[in-house]
């Protein structure tokens, strides 16, 4: 069993080291060029302020509060909402996939049941992706993170 196994691991965690990788050259070319183009603007932004009396009033107002907002260096874009989403989004797809290599080994007996092996364990990371949302989005019900989340959102759009 375990003969025909490892290599079906560690071809799925190659792939997926794969894909991990290309994720972060790509979402870190994509974060570069944001914070590129949010510097260039800010630095803009200051230089028309002549004065500190003009950069208070300015502060006062509700594009100088989405201007402090843009400054801070971890600004993420997902709130609680969407971090949720995507949760429940892998979740699903995992228990889904897990299912159906379940079906697989219900239905070939390959190697001593190795799709059966795989699906135990793609179908238990996707319960506890699905889990792990539902106590996420209860947590931040009772917390208030997304009522918060939804009147930021509304005041800025």
């Amino acid at each position: 069993m375990m003969g025909e196994l490892i290599p079906m691991v560690l071809g799925v965690a190659f792939f997926s080291m794969i894909g991990f990788i290309f994720k972060v050259v790509v979402d870190g070319r994509r974060r570069r060029e944001h914070l590129k183009i949010v510097t260039e603007f800010n630095s803009r932004l200051l230089d028309r302020l002549g004065s500190v009396s003009e950069f208070g009033q300015f502060l006062q107002t509700e594009g100088g509060a989405r201007f402090l907002d843009t400054l801070s260096i971890e600004h993420d874009s997902a709130g609680p909402r969407e971090r949720i989403l995507r949760a429940v989004q892998t979740g699903v797809i995992l228990t889904l996939l897990g299912l159906g290599f379940l079906t697989l080994g219900g239905l070939f007996s390959f190697d001593d049941h190795a799709f059966t092996v795989l699906g135990v364990i793609v179908l238990s990371l996707g319960v506890g992706f699905l889990l792990s949302s539902a106590a996420s989005y209860r947590l931040a019900r009772a917390l208030g993170l997304l009522d918060a989340a939804s009147a930021a959102r509304s005041s800025r759009g």
